[in-house]
């Protein structure tokens, strides 16, 4: 879809002009500037690391195979099932038939009890996380008993060895305690790739403190593209691709999957990061999955509290930013930011081993300062976050059979700009002047869970869930004479305010002008009191039956947006130069509104399958149906049987758990988002005009209009009349899905070298490939020709690139194959079904992924280290469901794949290609008191490209500037230009508890301690559709630079009672 104009100036915030519709912020986040951030992470918990070393495990007369940070999906029988967004894990292994194991929660006092089956085996399943007793009695008499820590999504193997007959009655307490941060080691009931992360050392990384930072951490990933707020790019994949849960439930927002809810950072009890091989159970992402549970009450009460300061002393600037011709692009010097995180928490039994109650409080409050560039007519900013989120998490012991649990959090956010008139002084350096307003956006909500889980049986477990979830995105603008400006979404309503400009003319940019200056406080305004609202329940069914562990279940969701959008008083005003040197104005109007909706229902089967003791077979198959509606709750969308077959195998080749050979297969799908109904299917205005200027207001930066330069033209067909639903998408879309192969090794090094002993090596090698994509086609022509090759007359109420008013602009289609749809050909109102070979709109969507992972990761009790090194080819003709090449953020519908022309030259390496990743983070525990951690990361640059083209280049397209791979006379060609220069930033930290003062923890971290400041992103726009060229001027300046140098203090207290 032809995207909104915009033009993105290096910096903190792309204040100047947002690609279309804004992403909605995650809630969460602790800092809106949009900076690259790579970090990895020290592992480092208070007090004493917990770590069994190498001689404690060969010293046991059973060996048991530990739990790591990379864990299980596909289990076997005695392993039990894991899923992506689980929030449980189980206990499996051997004894004797004559015994039975009971199993005690240390946390919460709850018991189950399992038998040994005939064969040696048992296991006990979906247990809450968190630590557990295992006891084996005989007769009635608890004859051993171990400790282990229970990982949600994870399996933990206990063997017990059978007792002699002489001492079959004696008590033999033998207790192994393993935790996240142990010893690493190989679990070999593991199919998928996973990391987690433990509440402990997501306190002690010296990353920024959310979900997306912690997440860039593992292998295989990198950040995307800073006008989408630094989200992770998995395996290739777009950022939005991803879910992301919490207890189990999806918070991930569905209206354009740029977005989601986070609970308070402390809150947080694991974290699970999973880059591939996901089970049945799991669907809507050809990314990766982010998988949060949060803390539980225990019959200890237990409570803390903590601060979190960023100051703004401790930040430093990017680098001043010059144009080719040497004038001021943009000064940083000025900036500045300071933020504060508090938070206060308090979890215990209100019924001793029945109830409990976990609560905490996050007060964030984040002041800033932001200046535009130097050419820009944006605002200064002056900005306010408050981020007042709570969480409740309550959970019900009904009896040893039934937990029911509830997660009640709100995680609302508030944020104020005011703005201010922004001039240059002579010095270069910038200041404010006049006030111009205010603008309050309020995003967030509520979002409560309740899941109930029954042991129907040791073999048969049923766990139900039912959740919601609302989250308000509404903004309103006052003024600096109190006018207060509001969009309702009606759009054939007025629109007050001033209007939105951007000056890109050859003297503003040469700085021979100063830029036109308008009263704009943003370029778009969201619609008031908007709101998006997501209900979802789902039912699973575990069941183990011999060598089989069978799990299925069926789930489904509901998700509305009310949305809309419109441009700052409901125009925007972009000034401009053609070749020949004249300026001229194109006014744009743009105005969405309206009420959209998806339906989504899926089942699955699976099969863990332990064919023997050292081979474990995974078969799955998952069926997904989407419904789409648009604001006239009208189907345009409707896919079904959606199959998605899984496979996977873990072969334990020695028996022994110390060499692991692995691989999975799969297909995945994404739904369609909300937010293609809105422009695609429901009414909507987007219009576009050049005309000659006689004047220009100097408070407004209207200008008094002249001649036009032509006829005003109809983007997307968006000419405020809802679409024919039978018009919009072709009728056989297949659903967007993608392929993924991946083979690993995994082998613990046995030594008598203590440096060389249990140092765990991996490899693991990784191919991913779109089937089929998603996007619109604005091309008219192939429809016009058909209609001429029937003998309608197409010029009477349109053109060959102009549909008849009663047609939208574009259809959803799948790029490279047929379109089949009911069109109104001629304007008669007679719609009739036409199919057109794929070719006739251009080539196929392709994007392929591969990689090649190494890894090695050890712990003892004194340090701990994980590292990885990651090589990668991400090709292909689309990024995904968004564009970094313009920053468009229409998920699905980019301006790619519009028409063929926009695809000449478009293959190649793509924005998420990095073709080396070193990642390295660990920690060292100098004295009880003393621990030190460091992570760091070297990456290779992004490709870049050149972008120009339009009216009179590659195809005459109307309406689309700078979007061809086209420079200087011929195709440039994608990821063709040179690539950006390689990365690295190396962060440590120090963490202080001392002896005196019980529960204490203070820390200090230094991010990017040597203030590395290359480049991340830059303007890849060599020239525009009216000839003008950037070449001398802006074309390759730097618009995103690494995150400068910060530092981050904490103090955190923690009490029992």
């Amino acid at each position: 879809m032809f995207p909104l104009r915009r033009f993105t100036l290096s910096g903190w915030r792309d204040v100047d002009v947002p690609t279309s519709k804004p992403s909605y912020p995650h809630n969460g986040r602790p800092s809106r500037r949009y900076y690259k951030l790579f970090s990895l992470a020290a592992v480092q918990g208070q007090g004493d690391f917990d770590l069994m070393t190498s001689t404690t495990l060969l010293t046991r007369s059973r060996v048991l195979k530990r739990t790591a940070l990379v864990s299980a999906l596909g289990a076997c029988l005695i392993a039990g099932t894991a899923y992506a967004q689980s929030t449980v894990g189980d206990i499996y292994g051997s004894a004797a038939a004559t015994q039975t194991i009971q199993i005690q929660n240390l946390g919460s006092g709850a018991t189950r009890t399992v038998t040994v089956g005939e064969d040696g085996r048992y296991r006990a399943s979906s247990l809450p996380i968190g630590s557990y007793r295992i006891n084996v009695q005989q007769n009635g008499q608890t004859v051993s008993s171990r400790d282990i820590n229970v990982v949600a999504g994870q399996s933990a193997q206990v063997n017990f060895a059978a007792p002699a007959a002489s001492d079959a009655s004696a008590q033999a307490l033998d207790t192994v305690t393993v935790s996240a941060n142990a010893l690493a080691a190989i679990d070999v009931a593991s199919v998928e790739s996973r990391t987690s992360f433990t509440a402990d050392q997501l306190n002690s990384l010296p990353v920024p403190r959310n979900v997306v930072d912690v997440a860039a951490l593992t292998p295989g990933t990198t950040k995307g593209d800073s006008r989408f707020g630094n989200l992770p790019s998995f395996g290739g994949a777009s950022v939005a691709e991803n879910s992301y849960y919490v207890n189990g439930f999806n918070v991930t927002n569905l209206y354009n999957n740029l977005s989601f809810s986070e609970v308070p950072f402390q809150a947080i009890q694991q974290l699970d990061v999973q880059t591939g091989g996901y089970g049945a159970q799991y669907g809507f992402s050809t990314g990766g999955v982010t998988s949060v549970i949060t803390k539980r009450g225990t019959n200890e009460w237990k409570g803390g509290a903590s601060w979190v300061y960023t100051p703004a002393w401790g930040r430093e600037q990017q680098p001043t930013t010059y144009t080719k011709d040497g004038n001021l692009y943009r000064t940083y010097q000025k900036n500045n930011d300071n933020d504060n995180v508090y938070s206060a928490w308090l979890g215990g039994a209100l019924v001793k081993d029945k109830l409990f109650f976990y609560g905490i409080f996050q007060s964030h409050r984040e002041t800033e300062t932001n200046y535009p560039g130097a050419t820009s007519s944006a605002a200064a900013q002056r900005n306010t976050y408050s981020d007042p989120f709570y969480l409740i998490k309550m959970d019900w012991n009904i009896n040893d059979s039934n937990i029911l649990e509830w997660t009640g959090m709100n995680n609302t956010k508030h944020t104020t700009n005011r703005y201010y008139d922004s001039q240059i002084d002579a010095d270069g350096k910038p200041f404010t002047d006049d006030y111009l307003g205010r603008r309050h956006v309020k995003t967030g909500g509520d979002i409560n869970v309740f899941k109930y889980t029954s042991y129907l049986t040791d073999d048969l477990t049923l766990s139900a869930q039912w959740g919601k979830m609302k989250s308000k995105n509404s903004s309103d603008y006052v003024s600096a004479d109190g006018t207060v400006t509001k969009y309702n979404g009606d759009i054939n309503g007025a629109n007050s305010g001033c209007p939105y400009v951007i000056d890109r003319r050859s003297s503003t940019l040469s700085g021979a002008t100063a830029p036109v200056r308008s009263c704009y406080l943003d370029s778009t305004i969201d619609r008031f009191n908007g709101e998006d609202q997501r209900t979802a329940y789902r039912i699973d069914l575990d069941w183990k039956i011999g060598d089989h562990d069978l799990a299925g279940g069926f789930s489904r969701e509901k998700w509305s947006s009310d949305a809309g959008q419109s441009y700052a008083g409901g125009a925007l005003y972009y000034y401009r130069t053609n070749a020949a040197g004249q300026d001229y104005v194109s006014l744009y109007n743009y105005r969405t509104g309206g009420s959209v909706a998806v339906d989504q229902k899926s089942w699955y089967l699976q099969d863990n399958w332990q064919v023997s003791d050292k081979f474990l077979a995974y078969i799955g198959v998952r069926n997904d149906s989407f419904n789409n509606k648009n604001g006239a709750a009208e189907n345009f969308v409707r896919q079904g049987n959606i199959w998605q077959p899984r496979l996977g195998f873990s072969w334990d080749l020695f028996g022994d758990s110390t060499t692991k050979i692995f691989g999975t297969a799969g297909r995945y799908s994404l739904p369609i988002a909300a937010n293609v109904a809105l422009r695609a299917a429901t009414a909507s205005y987007y219009t576009f005009q050049n005309f000659s200027y006689t004047g220009i207001d100097p408070v407004t930066g209207v200008p008094t209009l002249g001649a036009p330069l032509n006829s005003q033209a109809i983007l997307n067909g968006e000419n405020g009349s809802t679409p024919d639903p039978r018009s919009v998408a072709t009728k056989d879309l297949k659903p967007y899905s993608q392929d993924e192969y991946i083979l690993g090794f995994q082998h613990r090094i046995t030594s008598d070298n203590d440096f060389l002993n249990d140092w765990v090596v991996g490899a693991k090698a990784t191919y991913r490939k779109l089937n089929n994509a998603i996007d619109d086609t604005c091309d008219w022509r192939p429809f016009y020709a058909y209609g001429k090759s029937i003998g309608l007359d197409m010029d009477a109420n349109g053109d060959q690139f102009t549909p008849p008013a009663t047609m939208p602009g574009c259809f959803i289609y799948n790029p490279g194959s047929k379109v089949s749809v009911d069109v109104d050909l001629d304007g008669s109102g007679v719609l009739r079904n036409v199919t057109i070979p794929g070719k006739a709109f251009g080539e196929k969507a392709k994007r392929t992924y591969e990689s090649v992972t190494l890894s090695a990761e050890k712990a003892t009790d004194k340090w701990y280290v994980n590292a990885s090194y990651t090589w990668s080819k991400n090709r292909g003709n689309t990024e995904g469901l968004v564009k970094s090449d313009n920053g468009q953020d229409d998920t699905g519908t980019t301006s790619a794949f519009d028409y063929p022309e926009l695809m000449t030259g478009a293959t190649g390496y793509l924005p998420n290609d990095r073709r080396h990743s070193f990642k390295i983070y660990g920690g060292y525990k100098i004295t009880p008191e003393w621990s030190v951690g460091v992570n760091g990361l070297l990456e290779s640059g992004r490709p870049t490209s050149c972008f120009g083209g339009g009216d009179e280049t590659v195809g005459g397209i109307p309406g689309y500037n700078s979007e061809f791979f086209y420079c200087e006379g011929k195709i440039s060609g994608r990821g063709r230009a040179k690539r950006l220069p390689w990365t690295w930033t190396l962060s440590p930290n120090v963490v202080y508890t001392p002896a005196y003062a019980k529960g204490l923890t203070m820390q200090l971290d230094l991010i990017n301690a040597f203030n590395n400041d290359k480049p991340i992103a830059i303007n890849e726009i060599g020239e525009n559709g009216a000839d003008q060229t950037y070449y001398g001027t802006t074309y390759r300046v730097p618009t995103y630079y690494q995150t400068p140098r910060y530092v981050r203090l904490m103090v955190q207290y923690d009490f029992s009672l």
